[in-house]
């Protein structure tokens, strides 16, 4: 194609379309931005997220490791903690009320009417260009059981000492607490 045809395609472009088919591509490109811009944060988001939700499960794992073996009889240790849920965060929120009063009176009776507003906003900080919601604390996720495998559980004792203890330490309930011997 000569450059004389390309020249006459468009002109018949803009002939049919003007200007709308220029704007109809730019909201495109907007929207393609955008929805790229969304997916990444939420893959951010969600691995950091997974990232602390595990570290945590670790910690617990080690912890209780660390303690159980310390419980006489108990031998060698083996623990598996499940989770419920991932991380929840509180988030600092400025809240803003205001109350107005107003008086109608007429001839027959005096009427006061009071109207009441509530805002409850976000508070929002900005960190090397990005804005991001204030974080008030981190609530860990609750644990959904525990299963412990060691040498000692065949001592009635044993088991009952590390159910207590785990009960007590993550405060669940002994149903959510499972103790088998190791092989």
């Amino acid at each position: 194609m000569t450059k004389s045809k390309y020249v006459n395609i468009i002109n018949e472009i803009w002939g049919k379309f003007g200007y709308r088919i220029f704007v109809f591509i730019g909201r495109l490109g907007m929207v393609l931005i955008g929805l790229g811009e969304t997916y990444e944060k939420k893959d951010t988001v969600s691995d950091n997220e997974s990232e602390s939700v595990e570290d945590y499960r670790l910690f617990l794992e080690e912890s209780l490791t660390d303690l159980i073996s310390q419980i006489e009889g108990a031998g060698e240790v083996k623990i598996m903690v499940t989770l419920e849920s991932g991380e929840e965060n509180v988030y600092v929120t400025q809240e803003k009320s205001d109350r107005n009063e107003q008086s109608v009176s007429s001839r027959q009776s005096n009427q006061t009417q009071n109207r009441m507003s509530y805002e409850n906003e976000i508070v929002m900080t900005e960190e090397s260009g990005h804005r991001q919601a204030l974080i008030s604390k981190t609530i860990h996720p609750q644990v959904q059981g525990v299963a412990i495998v060691c040498q000692g559980a065949d001592n009635i004792k044993v088991v009952s000492d590390i159910t207590n203890a785990v009960a007590v330490v993550l405060n669940i309930s002994t149903n959510r607490i499972c103790v088998i011997k190791m092989q």
